[in-house]
C-alpha cells in the first residue's frame, strides 16, 4: 500500500507589474485607503505615488520631494487626506494628498538627535517607521531607541504627547525598527533590535500615557550558548490581524550549520494570540527552508491580509511568503511569489485584499494578485 508524501510546496507566482523609477532601494509601500494610490518611499530621498486603478497599467501620479536623506516609512492615515513619509533625516512629513494634482506639506514632525546617540549612529538614527492610529488623532513614530506618539488633532500645531522606550537603560536597547497601532487604537506594538531584542505591546488607550502590558520574544538563537549572551533575534517587523486578536512579527538569527563552517540567518514569521494582551501566547511559527551555508532569512516585513486568512512576509533572501493562517497554531505557505532580486523591504495589501504591492533593495516595487 502506498502512503501519500508530503503535500508539494505551491507553485511559484510571478508579479502582475513592476513599478521602475527609484534611483535606490525601495524601503516601504502603503495603499491608500480608496486603493487607488500607491505610496513608495525610498533612500533615493523621494516619495513616489502611483495611480494603480488600472492593474495592467500603472502610472506615476507625483513626487514627493524634500527630505534629505532615505526614507524608510510611508502610511497613508484613515480618511486618505494625509500621507505620513518617515526619514532617516529625522523628520516626518505629512502630504495633503486630497487633491493629487495639488500636493502640500500640512505639518513636518521633527524629532532631535537625542545626546546618547554614539553608537551605531548610522544604523540608530532616523525614523524607520510610522503609524497612524484608526481615528486618525495621533501618529506614532519609531525614532532612534524609542516610540514617539504625537497628536495630529491641530494640523497647523501639532503637540509630541508621548514617548517611550523599550529598555530601562538606553545604551542597552537597539533601533525600533517597526511600529503599529491595532484596529481599535487600544494598543500598539513595537519591535527593536540589539542586545536586548523584543516586541513590545503598549496600551494605548490613553495616547498621551502608554502603558508596557507585554513582550514578546521570538525563539532563542540556535548558537552555541557561549555565543547566546546578546539576546533573542531582533523584530524586524510587526502586523496586527484586522479583528486585532493576533499579532504576527517578522525577525532573524544567526544560526551555525551543524559540523560545518558556514552559518546563515534563519528567518521566522510568529503568531501570537493577543486576545489577552498582557499575556501573549505564540500559536504558530512559520520558517522558510533557506538554500544552506551563505543564504539570509532575515523577515523584514510582515501584513495580514484585510480579511485576515492570509499572512504576508518579505525575507531578507527576495522571498515573498503568503501563509495560510486559517488556523494559527498551522502556519503553511499558500504562495511563493517571485520578482524581487535582493532582500525585500516592504510589504502592502490594497485594501480590498486582491493585490499585494512589495518592494525592495533591487529598486523596484512589484505587484502581485492575490486572489
Amino acid at each position: 500500500m502506498a502512503f501519500p508524501g508530503p503535500p508539494s510546496p505551491p507553485p511559484p507566482r510571478g508579479p502582475v507589474a513592476t513599478l521602475t523609477g527609484h534611483g535606490r532601494a525601495v524601503n516601504a509601500v502603503a495603499f491608500s485607503p480608496d486603493g487607488r494610490l500607491l505610496a513608495s518611499g525610498s533612500s533615493d530621498r523621494t516619495v513616489v505615488l502611483w495611480d494603480v486603478t488600472d492593474a495592467s497599467h500603472q502610472t506615476r501620479a507625483a513626487t514627493l520631494t524634500g527630505h534629505g536623506r532615505a526614507v524608510n516609512a510611508v502610511a497613508f492615515s484613515p480618511d486618505g487626506r494625509l500621507l505620513a513619509s518617515g526619514s532617516t533625516d529625522r523628520s516626518v512629513v505629512l502630504w495633503d494628498v486630497a487633491d493629487p494634482a495639488n500636493l502640500t506639506r500640512s505639518a513636518i514632525l521633527v524629532h532631535d538627535r537625542p545626546g546618547w546617540l554614539f553608537r551605531d549612529g548610522w544604523r540608530q538614527g532616523g525614523v524607520h517607521a510610522v503609524s497612524f492610529s484608526p481615528d486618525g488623532r495621533f501618529i506614532a513614530c519609531a525614532v532612534d531607541r524609542t516610540v514617539i506618539i504625537w497628536d495630529l488633532r491641530d494640523l497647523a500645531r501639532p503637540s509630541r504627547c508621548a514617548r517611550v522606550t523599550h529598555h530601562r537603560h538606553l545604551w542597552r536597547s537597539g533601533p525600533v525598527l517597526s511600529v503599529m497601532f491595532s484596529p481599535d487604537g487600544r494598543l500598539l506594538a513595537s519591535g527593536s533590535d540589539g542586545d536586548k531584542n523584543t516586541g513590545v505591546l503598549w496600551d494605548v488607550s490613553e495616547p498621551a500615557h502608554p502603558v508596557r502590558t507585554a513582550v514578546v520574544r521570538p525563539q532563542v538563537r540556535e548558537w552555541p550558548k557561549a555565543l547566546s549572551a546578546g539576546g533573542a533575534p531582533a523584530v524586524h517587523a510587526v502586523g496586527f490581524s484586522p479583528q486585532g486578536r493576533l499579532l504576527a512579527t517578522g525577525s532573524g538569527d544567526l544560526g551555525v550549520v551543524s559540523g560545518t563552517y558556514g552559518s546563515w540567518r534563519k528567518g521566522a514569521v510568529m503568531v501570537w494570540d493577543i486576545t489577552d494582551p498582557a499575556h501573549p501566547v505564540r500559536t504558530g511559527t512559520g520558517i522558510l527552508p533557506l538554500a544552506g551555508p551563505g543564504d539570509t532569512g532575515r523577515m523584514y516585513a510582515v501584513v495580514f491580509s484585510p480579511d485576515g486568512r492570509l499572512l504576508a512576509s518579505g525575507c531578507e533572501n527576495a522571498a515573498v511568503t503568503l501563509w495560510d493562517v486559517t488556523d494559527p497554531a498551522h502556519l503553511t505557505p499558500a504562495a511563493h511569489l517571485t520578482g524581487h532580486r535582493k532582500a525585500v523591504r516592504g510589504l502592502a495589501f490594497s485594501p480590498d485584499g486582491r493585490m499585494l504591492a512589495g518592494c525592495g533593495v533591487d529598486r523596484t516595487v512589484n505587484l502581485w494578485e492575490t486572489g
